[in-house]
This record gives structure tokens, C-alpha cells and sequence, in this order.
């Protein structure tokens, strides 16, 4: 496993590489609308997903794909444990939705988001199958609290986990609601093709209402940091984050994790 992942990244980063060595964007068209292409590959050194920290704190690799077409976002996701012990809950996702921005320009202009994804977790033996599926309904208002140089965005995150279809352990379906702010502060920028920059700050909190046999109850909630590096189509991100954790049953623990992701926009 280790093998494969190294060589998987290692194909994933090269492709980068050449990337950068290509100047200007390499515009794709469908039936004369654009079609966005965004390649990607994430170190974390901790996977944490709705409060639960999936490795034990152990680090991921995550590579993926994502297409964009008038609204509509497809892709795929993976996560592979940078070390051993934890093989069997590498993880590859699908996922599709559709994104659209209603009265844009407006006080109480609103993006809304749905979206689709499917887990599924190829080391794990059929009779033990993990396979779940998410539906997410995510909605931000990017112009309703204008301060100082940007403006402060609330937004909200209702989802709803199950089984997957090859699913023989029960996922013990259920809600989960989520709570955020975010706010960019302008900053000049650091590297003189890069147009505009900023320090991204993230709050939220989460209410899990049933998924694996959670009570309902708040579960966590995560403050983070982070900027992005652009230069001729490709970026650099990286992020600091906290995690609080108020729910023993998802995490007993408080955690500190850093992701840092490189990547390339067509």
C-alpha cells in the first residue's frame, strides 16, 4: 500500500510539474460553454471527517479530480494513510451536484449547493462493507454582513448519511446540521503574477442527529486559517485548523491538524 500510494502521488505531483511549465490557461470548451478541469493533491496530517479523526492521527494523502460545467460539479475523491495500520479504510468517493448563485448581486444574494457523494472503501472485505452515501444541502450569503474590507459570511450544512448499496454493516443513518462563518482579509500579494491574495478565517460548528449511533447532540466545532499561492493556473494552499470536540462517542479528544494542497486549474 505504501508503494501504491507513493507512486500515486508521485505520478500526481509530476503531472503538476509539468503543469507549471505551461503558460496561460488551457480554456476547454463544451458546446461553447466552458468546462473547468481542477487537478489536486492534499497532505493532511490528520483525515478528519464530521468530528471523527478517520486514521487515529496518522496523516493522508488525498488526491482528486473535479469537473465544473454551468453549475453542475462532478469528481472524484481519495484518501490513502500515510502509514500502516489503517489500509483498510483508504477511501475513494464519487460524488456529482449541482452550485448556483441566486441574486448576486444583492445584500441577500445566496449560493446554494447540492450535492451526492458515494464511499466507498476497496480494502474492506464484502461481508464488512462500509459503503455509505451523502446528501448535502449547503447554502452561504457571501454579501449579507459587509465589515471592514470584505464581508463576514454565515452559512449552513444539512446532510443526510446511509448505507451504500453493497452496504452489510449498518451506518446507522441520520442528520447532521452545520454552522459556519468565514471571512478573507486582503492582503497584499506575495508573488507578482498573483492578482489578489488573502487570509481565509473559518469557524464552525456541527450537530450530528443519529449518524453512527451518535446521540443528538453538538459534536464539534473547528476554527481555521489558511491562504492560497496562485501562479499561471496552478496554487498552492495551506491551512492550519482546530477542532474542539464536544461529543465522546465521535472524538474524546481536541485536534490540531495542517493540510497543504497543491493543484492545477484548467
Amino acid at each position: 500500500m505504501k508503494r501504491t500510494v507513493r507512486n500515486a502521488g508521485f505520478v500526481m505531483l509530476g503531472v503538476l510539474i509539468v503543469m507549471m511549465s505551461t503558460s496561460g490557461a488551457l480554456a476547454l470548451e463544451v458546446a461553447g460553454e466552458e468546462l473547468g478541469i481542477n487537478l489536486n493533491f492534499t497532505y493532511a496530517s490528520k483525515y478528519m471527517w464530521h468530528g471523527y479523526d478517520i486514521f487515529g492521527g496518522n496523516g493522508a494523502f488525498q488526491p482528486s479530480i473535479n469537473f465544473d460545467y454551468m453549475g453542475f460539479i462532478a469528481g472524484i475523491w481519495a484518501s490513502y494513510p500515510d502509514t500502516s495500520g489503517s489500509e483498510d479504510l483508504s477511501e475513494i468517493d464519487l460524488y456529482i451536484g449541482y452550485g448556483r448563485t441566486f441574486f448576486e448581486e444583492e445584500s441577500y444574494a445566496v449560493d446554494a449547493t447540492i450535492l451526492y457523494t458515494y464511499f466507498t472503501f476497496p480494502k474492506v472485505s464484502h461481508k464488512a462493507n462500509l459503503d455509505a452515501q451523502e446528501v448535502d444541502f449547503i447554502i452561504s450569503m457571501p454579501n449579507l454582513i459587509p465589515l471592514g474590507p470584505a464581508s463576514l459570511v454565515p452559512s449552513y450544512a444539512l446532510g443526510y448519511l446511509w448505507d451504500g448499496v453493497q452496504g452489510e454493516t449498518p451506518h446507522f443513518d441520520g442528520f447532521y446540521h452545520i454552522f459556519g462563518l468565514s471571512y478573507d482579509i486582503p492582503v497584499p500579494a506575495l508573488i507578482p503574477e498573483q492578482e489578489e491574495q488573502a487570509i481565509s478565517l473559518k469557524w464552525d460548528i456541527a450537530y450530528n442527529d443519529g449518524p453512527f449511533n451518535t446521540d443528538s447532540d453538538w459534536s464539534y466545532s473547528t476554527i481555521g486559517v489558511s491562504t492560497t499561492f496562485e501562479w499561471n493556473n496552478v496554487y498552492l494552499t495551506p491551512s492550519l485548523n482546530y477542532q474542539f470536540s464536544f461529543n465522546d462517542v465521535v472524538n474524546d479528544e481536541d485536534d490540531f491538524y495542517a493540510t497543504i494542497s497543491f493543484g492545477y486549474n484548467f
